[in-house]
């Protein structure tokens, strides 16, 4: 497939420019988190709102939002495996769990179904950002 793009208009490639602002999507979603969380009274803390300048870093190509997007991006692969596992094996639901709370109260076919997604995207984002090509833009 052919990118019609002025290479010179934008010389980040679209997986890339995906990657990034869905990071920054995340983060905007870990913002309203915590003002939920407030509005109801609980003081909570959420990392996931350094997703939002993390995908402005990768945006300006910067090494170290990468570096950072790749440690979230391992976090969430072992916080998954342990969700898909305690989702497979039965384990009870936390309402603590890092699936959102709406999806805990649609059973277990749901947020495995849910997880699995998860992964996935973060698979493809893992992909995209040690992809050579976009490692080079880094300077690695």
């Amino acid at each position: 497939m052919e990118d019609f793009e002025d290479p010179k208009e934008n010389p980040l490639p679209l997986p890339l420019r995906v990657v990034a602002y869905v990071t920054i999507l995340f983060g905007i979603g870990s913002v309203i988190d915590v003002a939920v969380d407030l509005f109801h009274g609980k003081l909570s803390f959420n990392f996931g709102v350094l997703q939002i300048p993390a995908g402005f870093g990768l945006l300006r190509l910067s090494r170290g939002w990468r570096t950072f997007a790749l440690v979230c991006l391992w976090f969430g692969f072992i916080v998954a495996g342990i969700m898909i596992f305690m989702l497979a094996s039965g384990s009870p639901l936390k309402i603590t769990s890092p699936l959102p709370r709406p999806l805990l109260g649609y059973g277990r076919e749901v947020a495995l179904t849910y997880c699995v997604v998860w992964v996935s995207t973060m698979i493809w984002e893992y992909r995209v950002l040690t992809n050579p090509r976009i490692k080079r833009l880094f300077g690695l």
